[in-house]
């Protein structure tokens, strides 16, 4: 005998906290507590105005459903209006921002709780909403017509995550929240990016995001990333807010990893470079620098290769032609089937001591809060089968063919003491690449920290290539 369960017409809402995690690691009580004024203070009083029910709430926000798609816009711009004006009286750091997603479709009741597509819709709707805003369907824009709003923006067919089809998608803008984010003048966080969604040409999406004014820059993908994560990371913070001071910085979540596809059928070199291109195409750049940080050296490369009139300048950091399979090293293979299995086996533990291993060869000479913040971020990226698998990738590039075919400027940052590539492979993109500049940074990380020395000269090179 079936399970008889109930299906509705209903108008669905969809919010949740921007930057959640790096609020509550800043500052736990103060930002439980004002979560919970903004509930009862605003959110339950508004929903309650409008006839709708909230179904769940969940630690950064809630879903709640309305009959009338009329009902949850206006309850919504409500909710949003008050809580942007309680929120005013903190600096952007400090600052609760919501993003709301609304969607008007059947949905399945069980047991008090709602699901289907229609919920899956709304609640990926608000992942690409502006902090402060909200994101409709074009069936909400539809019925929403005799409210006459004025600050609505149509940002076209989107892809979401997890949703097989694209989405006609509207935005509106709430009490000028677009102003307040952006006159704000303390440095960016991850409320300023705006992410989207993109297919790749194996139609695995990516995700990836904007932040800044100004002509593009782009930065390739390394190993390990995550759009929201990145911002609040003592490993990368610096290097983003420098790059988007005067551009608009595009970057992405390589496939398998942060907010882009988990579970991608493919892993390779070839696909990583698509997926450049389909970020390129959707964010709609032209004639772009790109930044390479790793492995990111290799596909930029390739990128640049295939699309010479969209890249006007190369920037590679700790990069390589060829990946540590294709160095001609004897004990390659014992020490390849070592890290594997010992990825496998300690990524995902609860026991740090393989990822403080690995965070000890990436930023040697990081504090405690870089190693930390390294560690934290293998765990939250991607998963052990993903990190694996694209560990056995990277060892097996080799671009060493494509150098000599690069006709674009091109800039070389290698650390003298670099124990995860080492410097003659800098050496050797250098002698390989015409008219490139190579750089030597005297540190011991593979990364560039913003407590070394070499910081100051990276800003200094990059600023200077980018004029010229």
């Amino acid at each position: 005998m079936g399970i008889n369960l109930d299906r509705k017409l209903l108008a669905l809402v969809a919010a949740d906290m921007v930057g959640f995690s790096r609020l509550i690691e800043s500052n736990e009580i103060e930002i439980l507590q004002r979560q919970k004024q903004h509930l009862i203070k605003v959110i339950e009083p508004s929903i309650n105005k409008y006839k709708g029910n909230i179904i769940k709430t969940t630690g950064d926000g809630f879903i709640a459903t309305f009959e009338s798609s009329v009902n949850a816009v206006e309850c919504s711009i409500q909710i949003q209006s008050e809580i942007n004006n309680m929120e005013r009286i903190y600096n952007k750091n400090d600052r609760i921002w919501y993003r709301f997603g609304i969607n008007v479709g059947d949905v399945v009741i069980d047991n008090g709780d709602v699901f289907g597509n229609t919920v899956n819709i709304a609640s990926r709707l608000e992942s690409i909403a502006d902090p402060g805003g909200i994101s409709i369907t074009h069936d909400i824009f539809q019925n929403i017509k005799s409210l006459n709003i004025t600050n609505v923006e149509y940002i076209g067919n989107q892809h979401l995550k997890n949703i097989s089809q694209k989405i006609e998608v509207y935005k509106i803008i709430v009490s000028d929240n677009k102003d307040d984010v952006s006159s704000i003048p303390e440095s960016f966080t991850e409320i300023d990016q705006e992410i989207r969604y993109c297919s790749s040409k194996d139609n695995t999406i990516i995700a990836y995001a904007k932040v800044g004014n100004g002509p593009a820059i782009l930065k390739a993908p390394n190993f390990m990333s995550s759009l929201e994560h990145d911002w609040r990371s003592p490993i990368w913070t610096h290097m983003y807010r420098f790059l988007a001071e005067k551009n608009t910085l595009v970057r992405f979540d390589q496939r398998g990893n942060g907010s882009s596809d988990l579970d991608p059928l493919d892993i390779t070199f070839d696909s990583f470079v698509e997926d450049v291109d389909a970020v390129v195409n959707d964010a709609k750049i032209n004639k772009f620098p790109i930044l390479g940080v790793s492995q990111g050296c290799a596909v930029s490369i390739a990128y640049a290769i295939k699309n010479p009139n969209k890249v006007s300048h190369l920037i590679l950091f700790g990069g390589f032609a060829r990946g540590k399979g294709q160095r001609n090293d004897p004990s390659y293979e014992s020490k390849s089937k070592m890290e594997q299995t010992m990825i496998l086996s300690g990524w995902e533990d609860e026991n740090p001591a393989f990822r403080q291993f690995f965070a000890t060869s990436m930023i040697p000479e990081g504090n405690k809060e870089q190693m930390d913040s390294f560690n934290k971020i293998m765990k939250i990226t991607t998963s052990a089968k993903n990190a694996a698998r694209i560990s056995m990738v990277n060892d097996q590039i080799n671009i060493t063919e494509m150098l000599s075919k690069l006709e674009i400027p091109t800039i070389i940052f290698h650390c003298t003491e670099d124990a995860r590539v080492p410097i003659s492979e800098g050496k050797f993109l250098a002698a390989n690449i015409k008219n490139s500049k190579f750089v030597p940074i005297k540190s011991k990380n593979h990364i560039l920290l913003e407590n070394e020395e070499g910081w100051d000269i990276f800003k200094k090179e990059v600023s200077n290539f980018l004029k010229n």
